[in-house]
């Protein structure tokens, strides 16, 4: 059985043995949701037109320029992070979801026409991260991702699965955006630390915004770290809301 691996535990990513892609059709739920693609297409394409707008940039994390990747979160981590549910807005792809073990992140991302995602790793190895093309203007080698050393491109419909503790990136070349669904899903394996491993995760991202924010933390981190992430992580462990 392979360990869990974090990203915030400084120790290098240990991929041999590791999967880099996923075969969807080894879940019962990603082929439901496909098969029922056309029942679900239209509340997913009317609630992108609703919330264009509403889509938060991710140049914070230095891997793209300007808008130019955003995304639209309702999960983060088992944790709803709008007050807006994806069950009022999206009734029969929630249903879909209601199946899925261990989903615990669930987002729209957009990727602007001649976007590049600089090559990052995720957060831990974990999860699956599964994408859905919802809107998709070009395979390979236009539009795609690559995962170590393998790339794989995206259809309107269908899932894209992967390990993203490995080393990837993604790139629109086209003249058109491209948007999929992105969740995060707990691999069975690791299914029985679920909670451990959302905590750890949430943790993580939180002491690294009050370290950016809290400047006399940034300066002491190295002290005061380790016991800031023991009482964030206590506090997140506690407290989970995996509605969607």
């Amino acid at each position: 059985m392979s360990k869990v691996w974090y990203a915030s535990s400084g120790e290098w990513y240990k991929e041999e043995g590791e999967p880099v892609f996923f075969n969807p059709h080894d879940s019962a739920w990603a082929m439901d949701i496909e098969n029922h693609w056309q029942d679900i297409k239209g509340e997913i394409q009317d609630l992108i037109k609703e919330r264009d707008k509403e889509f938060t940039s991710n140049s914070y994390v230095g891997l793209s320029k300007g808008d130019s990747w955003s995304s639209y979160t309702f999960l983060f981590w088992q944790l709803r992070a709008r007050k807006e549910r994806l069950v009022d807005t999206c009734p029969t792809l929630a249903k879909y979801l209601q199946q899925v073990p261990g989903l615990v992140s669930f987002s729209l991302s957009r990727l602007a026409p001649h976007t590049t995602i600089e090559p990052h790793r995720g957060d831990t190895n974990a999860v699956m991260r599964c994408h859905l093309g919802i809107e998709v203007p070009a395979g390979l080698p236009d539009c795609g991702l690559q995962a170590g050393a393998e790339q794989q491109g995206w259809s309107e419909g269908k899932w894209l699965f992967f390990n993203d503790a490995f080393k990837h990136s993604a790139w629109n070349n086209t003249d058109k955006r491209r948007i999929v669904i992105i969740m995060d899903v707990i691999r069975p394996e690791f299914l029985p630390k679920q909670r451990k491993i959302c905590a750890n995760i949430r943790t993580r991202h939180f002491v690294l915004q009050i370290e950016n924010n809290i400047q006399i933390i940034k300066k002491l981190k190295y002290l005061l770290k380790a016991p800031l992430f023991s009482i964030i992580y206590v506090i997140t462990y506690l407290f989970h809301n995996q509605s969607l």
